[in-house]
């Protein structure tokens, strides 16, 4: 996130009265210095600024103290345990730095959090998706909502990346004053189990706390399933929503909503369901999207979606459920998801009128999420698929061989290659997938480079045939080792086709 184009006016306080709000906490020096601004980022300091010195897992905020004052700091943020030395401005010790930050941001900008309507989202897969579908909705209504995360900031013609689905809470709190700022009346969020473990977006003022579903995902941060499902439960138990959405769909979904104390919109993508928010006639997908009638508290609506696939009608419906819960008018959102919404990366097609082939890009990089992909293509095509996909490096490894299972399920050629190595032997990675393809039904070609990989897959590809590029969606970044590449699926793949359709006309000339 580019912080410059997000810097609205801090309210400038004093640390007295900033330990006094965050407590327990104490100040080292002259209490009565005020702050303007927050910064965990050295480089992004400016003058009168609050410089948080935080212990991260590679880097210690401590060493960059210094650079931070010669920048203009006014003081220093540290945890008590882990206090900087003699410094010529006043310290302000805190027992936990990352309750403190939140809290401590949110009173330097105002509190937006709690002035904007907020609404956050958590689950493994389909945040963004949901998330861009109850913007559309919100807006329907005729209010103006922003959406952040794992795309950034997206409002009124506002478009800014982030390096986290849920950026850091000085980052967050000081982008929400800025979209408040800027005349939005609502924040839909994603929620990552990440942020909720490290109390990231704790001062948000949740209007409604949403879940879509858990599958196996992050079990290099969280280490179980079960402390993975804790930090998700942490929004609907700890942050004291005023209501929730919950998708019902799975186990953890129906334990989350007998648990809830707030008012609950229970959703489910089965007729059958007992839930508020349900399908109520003959579902039909096709190619040109998902169209039902819909039950919801407030009556029936008919929705119909371009958005194709079992997981996109649950996100539609969690959308409803959505807007049910906040008691915003449902035919006009329910309208608004008539629209072509096209979210960056999420089954986004990539061929044209000239081309002969399908070929989508899905950020799919966990089982489940591959998996939702590819059952949404076969319900919606005969021909053949190929699948091009890889694993991240230096992320879940138990997950690889699952990966490979439904890749080697599910296609009928699984052409497996890099996705981001990181820091891992690409080649260890292949093979810990190919464990999992073994046996499949698919054909299975292994080629580490992406782009020949994406070239191989569209080149080989008979007429009507769909090509899945998963794994990367919109990200336009390959990480190799400590090198970051510029790397985009989708430009590869109109590349690719602009080869095919030339050697086409070659052959037709």
């Amino acid at each position: 996130m580019t912080s410059e184009r997000l810097d609205p006016p801090g309210f400038e306080t004093s640390l007295g009265a900033l330990a006094a709000e965050i407590g327990p906490a104490t100040v080292q020096g002259n209490g009565a210095v005020r702050v303007r601004g927050i910064r965990q980022d050295s480089r992004a300091v400016g003058q009168g600024d609050l410089f948080v010195a935080r212990k991260g897992e590679r880097v210690d905020g401590l060493a960059f103290v210094q650079t931070a004052i010669d920048k203009g700091a006014a003081a220093i943020m540290a945890q008590q345990d882990h206090a900087p030395g003699d410094l010529p401005v006043p310290v302000i010790l805190v027992r936990d730095i990352r309750v403190a930050i939140s809290k401590a941001a949110s009173m330097i900008y105002g509190h937006p959090g709690k002035a904007l309507d907020v609404v956050g989202i958590t689950g493994t897969n389909g945040k963004t998706t949901s998330s861009y579908l109850v913007q559309a909705a919100i807006d329907g209504t005729g209010r103006r909502a922003a959406v952040l995360g794992t795309l950034g900031v997206h409002f009124a013609g506002l478009d800014l990346p982030s390096s986290h689905t849920t950026p850091e809470a000085d980052d967050l709190i000081r982008m929400a004053a800025t979209l408040r700022g800027a005349g939005a009346t609502h924040l839909v969020m994603e929620v990552s189990s990440h942020a909720l473990a490290q109390h990231r977006a704790d001062a948000m003022r949740y209007r409604v706390a949403a879940y879509t579903n858990l599958t196996r995902d992050h079990l290099d941060f969280h280490g179980t399933m079960e402390a993975y499902a804790q930090a998700k439960s942490r929004l609907f138990e700890e942050l004291s929503p005023e209501s929730a959405a919950i998708m019902i769909d799975d186990a953890f979904g129906m334990e989350l909503a007998s648990k809830v104390k707030c008012p609950l919109v229970r959703v489910s993508r089965h007729a059958t369901s007992n839930a508020d928010v349900r399908p109520c006639s003959t579902i039909e997908h096709d190619i040109r999207g998902t169209r039902c009638e819909v039950s919801t508290p407030s009556g029936k609506v008919a929705l119909a979606s371009p958005l194709v696939g079992e997981h996109n009608l649950s996100n539609m419906l969690l959308a409803l459920g959505i807007v049910s819960a906040l008691g915003l008018p449902m035919d006009g959102a329910a309208q608004s998801l008539d629209a072509k919404i096209t979210v960056p990366g999420r089954l986004e097609r990539c061929d044209g009128p000239g081309d002969d082939v399908i070929v989508l890009v899905d950020y799919a990089h966990s089982p489940d999420a591959l998996e939702r992909a590819l059952l949404a293509i076969r319900s919606l095509t005969h021909a053949r698929v190929i699948c091009v996909f890889g694993c991240g490096g230096d992320r879940d490894r138990t997950k690889r061989p699952l990966m490979g299972d439904i890749a080697g399920r599910l296609s009928d050629v699984a052409i497996l290659t890099n996705d981001n190595p990181r820091s891992e032997p690409p080649q260890s990675i292949l093979d810990a997938v190919l464990e999992g393809l073994k046996g499949k039904k698919a054909e299975v070609v292994v080629e580490p480079d992406r782009a020949r990989a994406i070239d191989l897959a569209i080149a080989g590809a008979h007429a009507g045939e769909v090509i899945l590029l998963a794994g990367k969606g919109h990200e336009p970044y390959q990480i190799i080792g400590d090198v970051t590449r510029h790397f985009d699926d989708r430009e590869e793949a109109r590349r690719a086709l602009s080869e095919r359709r030339a050697r086409q006309q070659g052959k037709v000339g």
